[in-house]
């Protein structure tokens, strides 16, 4: 790779998401390669994250053992100081992000691309975090439940559900997401996205793994998570009502 087939602006948006450990395997591979090329880019990434610290008390933890090790193999001289990424699973790791931007660019480094990277920080929820919906049934004679774990990152889930009651030959049982009125995406008349439909087992019990709507990056748009049931040749039209959502 050359060093100068990058664009400042693809450049900032590494160095940035290098700091608040916010990029994906191939960024992180194409950022070492042109330090490789282009030590003076190491100061500058490790006078952010310095910044970063020292303004907020962040804990540290080490990066990726690949990248630390590439990182450290190509700055021999003089030996560099480790670098370190943001524990985002912090409980400042929110308050951080969106004070970022300032640190950004008073360092030189703030522009419109690096702001949206905050921005999607920020609403996609902490990295490595998993969101699990709890959802009760809908009436007293109801058995059964239902769970739905969630990785807003990946946008992978993993329904789990127990003693829910057999269906008749035919039907089957609807996983919805319901948003919010404003939320930016196609809805059906319940305001709703179809998830999966699926069955159950003689014992009521269910174990997918799920790949998620694109909703579910930004989880301040899902208003709840239900579960239907529904005719199995068109779960799409969604005909029943909840019987199993999370609060």
């Amino acid at each position: 790779m050359k060093a100068e087939s990058v664009s400042p602006e693809e450049l900032q948006l590494w160095l940035a998401g290098y700091v608040l450990g916010d990029l994906s395997p191939e960024e992180a591979d194409r950022l070492e390669a042109v330090l490789k090329l282009r030590p003076e880019l190491q100061q500058e990434l490790q006078a952010l994250q310095q910044t970063l610290e020292r303004a907020y008390g962040v804990e540290e933890k080490q990066p990726p053992p690949a990248l630390r090790a590439s990182l450290l193999q190509a700055y021999t001289e003089p030996a560099p100081k480790p670098l370190s990424t943001t524990i985002q699973g912090s409980p400042r790791w929110r308050g951080l992000a969106a004070l970022a931007a300032g640190l950004i660019v008073a360092l030189g480094l703030g522009n419109l691309y690096l702001w949206r990277r905050l921005q999607l920080a920020q609403t996609q929820g902490i990295p490595g975090e998993v969101l699990t919906y709890e959802l009760q049934p809908t009436a007293e004679n109801l058995a059964g439940s239902v769970k739905l774990e969630v990785d807003p990152q990946r946008l992978q889930g993993r329904l789990v559900a127990q003693g829910l009651p057999p269906l008749p030959e035919g039907r089957v049982y609807a996983l919805w997401v319901v948003l919010e009125p404003e939320a930016p995406f196609t809805t059906d008349r319940a305001g709703a996205v179809l998830v999966a439909a699926f069955p159950v087992d003689e014992t009521g019990n269910r174990q997918q793994e799920l790949r998620l709507p694109p909703v579910f990056e930004s989880t301040e748009w899902v208003r709840a998570v239900a579960i239907t049931e529904e005719d199995g040749s068109r779960p799409q039209e969604h005909q029943g009502s909840p019987l199993w959502i999370s609060g």
